[in-house]
């Protein structure tokens, strides 16, 4: 597992120092930014601390897009920003031995997708397997923050009502643990809730390509036309979802059956304290509100 963490964090160190030499004059060639070697090691991170400098020239290509090109190209990112990038990226690699594989994962994919940021998307990951990985995680990140408002107000309502009843909390931790109870259970009504609606809508969308692909088997191919194929696999994979959405709401405890299902969810999990405290340390005017003292 920790051959895999280390794996991940140098393909994607990788294609950092490669996009970067690609648009800044850059000492290391592809072969010195993939070895290990101490000496290349110490090189790489006195160009670290030029980087946060912004202390670098434009590369011959990039100077020569610019030239050509004028205003139409731009460079996407400035030095200092790599830098932020790959000290995250030696952070993580001194703590991933003693961090759950989850929050590896959290950590890890946060410093992906500011990556793909800053680079203005992921067709300018050079790594094929990287930019497929950046993609997945995107997607799941979509799907996510859909769910993060309401869940987020969900967690700041609970909160506030228990301050008006018995009071502020000394600290973070003890605000979070003291209102879990109640927020695993608002978030499971949440959760039945999205699933129920989740079902019509997806039931809904059935028949409407049941009755299309009978129109169309009975020569009636008025309206929106679509290729018989694609509308049999878009009816066979609504039907596996349909099976597996009716299955998570007849489990004894859906949320937790959803997450083997690979529905994410904010605040969902085996953290999900740990995620709520995280979350609560970036809303200072909230703390306020529910702590004696701004820190926990």
């Amino acid at each position: 597992m920790i051959d895999k963490k280390l794996s991940r964090l140098e393909q994607l160190e990788q294609d950092i120092w490669l996009n970067f030499c690609y648009y800044y004059q850059c000492e290391l060639n592809n072969e010195l930014i993939e070895t290990e070697n101490q000496s290349y090691i110490d090189q790489k991170e006195k160009i670290i601390k030029r980087m946060q400098q912004n202390d670098f020239q434009l590369s011959e290509q990039s100077a020569f897009h610019l030239e050509m090109m004028g205003d139409v190209v731009s460079i996407p990112f400035k030095p200092f920003q790599i830098a932020q990038l790959l000290m995250q990226i030696n952070t993580l690699r001194l703590e991933m031995n003693n961090l759950p594989a989850k929050i590896f994962q959290r950590q890890y994919s946060d410093i992906l997708i500011a990556y793909v940021q800053i680079l203005g998307g992921v067709e300018f990951i050079q790594n094929r397997t990287l930019a497929k990985s950046a993609k997945a995680i995107l997607a799941v990140k979509a799907r996510y923050d859909k769910h993060l408002y309401p869940r987020r107000e969900i967690l700041y309502r609970t909160l506030r009502e228990q301050v008006a009843r018995r009071g502020k909390w000394v600290n973070l931790n003890q605000a979070v643990h003291f209102v879990l109870d109640d927020l695993v259970k608002a978030f499971e009504v949440y959760d039945i809730e999205w699933l129920q609606s989740e079902l019509v809508l997806k039931q809904n969308l059935l028949g409407e390509l049941e009755q299309q692909s009978a129109k169309q088997a009975s020569g009636d191919s008025s309206g929106v036309r679509r290729k018989p194929a694609a509308i049999t696999k878009k009816i066979k994979e609504l039907q596996g979802e349909l099976k597996i959405l009716n299955q998570i709401l007849k489990a004894k405890y859906p949320s937790k059956e959803m997450e083997k299902f690979d529905y994410k969810m904010p605040y969902s999990g085996g953290y999900i304290a740990e995620t709520i405290i995280h979350e609560l340390r970036t809303q200072p005017e909230l703390l306020r509100e529910i702590l004696h003292r701004d820190i926990s």
